[in-house]
């Protein structure tokens, strides 16, 4: 019932949507990088979605919000990363704007076989290589790439906000994930807690009932892209975005901002989940939240960028 109802306030509101075409050149669906080090961005068009799962089983935390749907206009096009960061171009920008993140990362310990704290470890130590996601970041340290994407480039460059980026993730679908509601059909899409990584480590939760080829983080750009043309969005690594956490969607914007606190958050979202998710937190619309500190080897970013200055500036 509450699912029919978020249907039919998506569509009578669908033909009121503002319409804003991107600045030339960047038309949604077009693909561009403002320099050679710069990640590739995908133009993401205008449109409406029901945020959040009509209902979603009760849930408590950050997750329990995802059943009080909301209709969100996205009423400009933006840019997003086609991609998770890499971990070759957090390296350029260490190296570029001498960042230096702090010592310490949560990661798997073999000896214990949980996940813990080790001091000794950094964003130099996980995933595979320069062509792996850019993980053991903390929220700070993905606001200092995106501000210094923008000081070298010029344009707009942040986090995405939670409802852009859900809004990319399903990408005109509505069902739990991109390809579909079921999670083993997504072996090809997504690097999730699969077969594969629960032969390998053993988490205490159900695995998604396929193989993506992969029992831990992969390179970036692995699996099939979405039909906005974006990969990664579930799976590999959680992704930071700009809100801070919160238990409930009412009062949230229902635009494409980001909902923050005058004075900052102890806590920030994130979404997509990561290679250790199981099918539940696998899915579009599912949400987590993270102190801001936390660098975790699972955890990591993608850039959004608004097309609006640009724009402006050949007008």
């Amino acid at each position: 019932m509450r699912r029919a109802a978020a249907t039919l306030a998506l569509a009578s509101i669908a033909a009121a949507a503002p319409s804003w075409s991107a600045e030339p050149g960047h038309e949604p669906g077009s693909t561009f990088r403002d320099c050679d080090d710069c990640p590739a961005m995908v133009v993401v068009p205008a449109g409406v979605f029901v945020m959040g799962t009509p209902g979603a089983a009760a849930a408590r935390g950050a997750a329990a919000a995802e059943g009080e749907t909301t209709v969100v206009t996205i009423s400009r096009a933006f840019a997003l990363g086609r991609r998770e960061v890499s971990r070759g171009e957090y390296a350029r920008f260490i190296s570029d704007s001498g960042h230096e993140p702090q010592a310490g990362c949560r990661v798997w310990d073999p000896g214990l076989e949980r996940f813990s704290d080790d001091s000794r470890r950094s964003w130099q130590d996980a995933g595979p290589g320069d062509d792996g996601p850019a993980t053991c970041v903390s929220f700070a340290d993905a606001i200092a790439y995106v501000q210094w994407l923008a000081a070298k480039t010029g344009a707009r460059y942040r986090l995405p906000s939670e409802a852009e980026w859900e809004y990319a993730a399903r990408a005109g679908s509505r069902a739990l994930r991109p390809w579909g509601d079921a999670a083993e059909d997504g072996c090809g899409a997504a690097n999730t807690y699969d077969l594969v990584a629960a032969a390998r480590f053993r988490l205490g939760w159900p695995e998604t009932r396929c193989r993506d080829g992969y029992g831990e983080l992969a390179p970036v750009g692995q699996f099939a892209a979405n039909a906005f043309g974006l990969q990664d969005m579930i799976g590999n690594a959680r992704e930071w975005v700009q809100d801070c956490a919160t238990g409930s969607y009412v009062g949230r914007p229902r635009d494409a901002r980001a909902w923050e606190w005058i004075g900052g958050c102890g806590e920030r979202i994130q979404r997509g989940g990561s290679w250790l998710s199981p099918p539940e937190e696998s899915r579009s619309a599912a949400r987590a939240a993270a102190p801001g500190g936390e660098r975790a080897a699972d955890a990591g970013f993608r850039v959004a960028r608004d097309l609006e200055k640009r724009a402006r500036e050949e007008r």
